[in-house]
């Protein structure tokens, strides 16, 4: 859809960096009209402005009307749309020239209110008639065109014939219509939760101008593409749990032995004080470690199907595993070997009773789910 811009909002960031005179001498007229009236209107004085604003104006105004003479006498209808745009943007000039402190400020005023008009019209009535034409040949792309050219007409006037209605219709016609459904072909009882959850999955997020995604059927709408989540596989693996000991030990203290000379006799110090020595022994603790380990898994495919020949055109595996692992142990015997890792191992880690299957393949369900959103994402541009 064309869209008009008034004339005095049309910034040209790069341009404003440079000065009036340098704007006009590369022809960037409007730039250097603007940049001009800015500098005049802080100071009336300053006729170097003045001068390159007369000559902006002047150099503008002949380059666009020639180029709406020029597209006069080509004749074609088509061109109604640029006149109108010229005409405005010439009327913004002369407003602009019109705001201005009249010292020195030279231009011819014009009435352009009957070209603008005449314009208007016309482009409203070759866009409205265009629209029409492109919606007769009765095909999406031709529709999106067609809901330009309605919407170009409402930019003209917003209440010209049925244009609301034609936009309405331009769009359905244009717009191409997914449906999303899960089907199950595990051969085992799929929780009705999981398939609900997945089923909801919000397709809408993924709408774009000209694509509508349902995940529940509107029989008003003529679906083009179903994409159908074709769930085959729900495994649970039975519960493990592994195991593996080691043995710990220390030696600790154990009270004293009394040194003996060769006659049995308790030998003495230089201070008359019995001689003992410790003694020690090995104290052991066996630890287990266990290991719990279950796992699910749900897989199948992402099938994209032509609606028009009920055709398979494109599928996607997909496939997610849930898995829960809990690791812990246990000491039997003499807790004091261990060391003070071991000692936090055996503090901090318990068993944990195993989840049930439905809560695992809950869990996979869930990232099938965001996987199915992706994958639709990736492909988005796979369905027009």
């Amino acid at each position: 859809m064309k869209k008009i811009v008034p004339f005095l909002i049309v910034v040209i960031f790069l341009a404003s960096c440079k000065s009036s005179s340098k704007q006009l001498a590369e022809g960037n007229y409007d730039a250097a009209l603007q940049k001009s009236a800015k500098k005049i209107k802080k100071n009336p004085g300053s006729f170097d402005e003045v001068d390159t604003f007369n000559d902006a104006y002047r150099l503008a105004y002949a380059q666009d009307n020639t180029e709406v003479n020029r597209l006069k006498q080509e004749g074609n209808p088509a061109n109604w749309s640029r006149i109108y745009q010229l005409y405005v943007t010439m009327k913004g000039r002369q407003d602009l020239a019109a705001s201005l402190p009249p010292v020195g400020i030279n231009y011819e005023e014009k009435d352009f209110s009957g070209e603008i008009a005449n314009a208007k019209t016309n482009a409203t009535e070759y866009a409205y008639a265009k629209g029409d034409e492109l919606m007769a040949k009765n095909n999406k792309m031709d529709a999106r065109l067609a809901y330009d050219k309605y919407n170009e007409v409402k930019s003209y006037n917003p209440d010209y014939k049925e244009v609301k209605e034609k936009i309405s219709a331009a769009k359905l016609a244009g717009t191409t219509n997914v449906f999303f459904r899960i089907e199950d072909n595990t051969k085992m009882l799929v929780p009705k939760v999981m398939m609900e959850e997945i089923q909801n999955i919000d397709v809408n997020e993924l709408d774009k101008q000209w694509t509508n995604y349902d995940s529940y059927i509107d029989t008003n709408i003529l679906y083009h593409y179903s994409i159908i989540l074709n769930l085959k596989l729900i495994d649970v693996a039975p519960e493990k749990v592994a195991q593996n000991a080691t043995i710990e030990s220390k030696e600790v203290p154990d009270g004293f032995d009394y040194v003996l000379d060769a006659n049995g006799n308790v030998k003495k110090d230089s201070l008359g004080n019995d001689i003992k020595i410790p003694r020690f022994k090995t104290i052991t603790c066996k630890v287990v470690r266990f290991q719990q380990n279950k796992a699910a898994r749900v897989a199948g495919d992402l099938e994209y199907y032509d609606n028009a020949t009920d055709q398979l055109i494109k599928t996607e595996p997909i496939a997610s595993d849930a898995l829960f692992e809990n690791r812990y142990a246990v000491a039997y015997g003499n807790i004091d070997a261990l060391s003070l890792e071991t000692n936090k191992e055996i503090n901090n880690t318990k068993p944990i009773p195993f989840p049930p299957d439905e809560a695992l393949i809950m869990q996979a369900g869930e990232v099938i789910k965001k996987m199915t959103k992706d994958i639709i994402v990736k492909n988005k541009d796979f369905v027009k």
